[in-house]
């Protein structure tokens, strides 16, 4: 990798503007305070991000109703009344401001999250006017086990919308610089958290607290599946 000047980087850390995106590498644990500001700093300007997560790379914006998150689905080639996002959380506290928990659903998300799972839920009615719903009766919520997004959520205060970063095909994106070539300058700011392919996040949907495994992926089942109370 070489700045614009053609001279090589620095250090694997520095950020590096190039004309297809502007990416930023980082490690795992901890993450780099300076790399998790610079992500703020775009977010809350309206910005979209693609990220590492425990999982796959997501690419994301803030919740809002401005026009990031149309941004994002016309590049993916999305249609929100199909193919919803997911909302991204720092963790279970948050959940009850944008979804409603019955006693099972409540004891589900405590002994998944932090982790990589997915859970479809009925959004509060804070939700109605969002256009993360889009018409849908559910909403799909991620608490990740990763510290970048913890930290990032933490530091932001408020959701992030997030989609799987594939590209216009649907095919996974797993490195950075994939993402990068894909989109170039539509993603304002691509972190950089090595190769993530596999499974995806494994998806469960306790709707009034029925607990349904709708997608095996990353995530143990035998911790959802568990014996509840109101289930035979």
């Amino acid at each position: 990798m070489t700045t614009n000047a053609g001279k090589p980087a620095k250090t694997a850390k520095a950020t590096k503007t190039t004309t297809i995106a502007k990416l930023t590498s980082i490690d795992p644990e901890p993450p780099d305070p300076s790399v998790v500001q610079a992500a703020v700093d775009v977010a809350n300007q309206g910005g979209i991000l693609a990220f590492p997560t425990d999982t796959l790379y997501g690419i994301g914006c803030l919740l809002s109703p401005t026009a990031p998150i149309d941004r994002i689905a016309r590049m993916r080639g999305i249609d929100m009344s199909e193919r919803p996002f997911t909302l991204m959380l720092p963790d279970v506290g948050a959940l009850p401001h944008y979804a409603r928990l019955g006693e099972t659903a409540y004891e589900v998300v405590n002994r998944i999250f932090p982790g990589p799972y997915c859970v479809e839920l009925a959004p509060s009615p804070r939700m109605a006017a969002s256009p993360l719903q889009a018409g849908r009766e559910t909403i799909g919520v991620r608490i990740p086990a990763n510290a970048f997004c913890q930290k990032l959520l933490w530091r932001l205060g408020r959701p992030l919308v997030t989609v799987t970063a594939k590209d216009e095909r649907g095919q996974l994106l797993s490195t950075a610089a994939a993402i990068a070539a894909a989109y170039g300058k539509e993603i304002d700011l691509v972190v950089d958290g090595g190769t993530l392919d596999g499974l995806p996040s494994t998806v469960v949907s306790l709707v009034d607290d029925w607990v349904t495994v709708l997608r095996e992926g990353r995530g143990q089942t035998d911790k959802i599946l568990l014996v509840t109370p109101g289930r035979d």
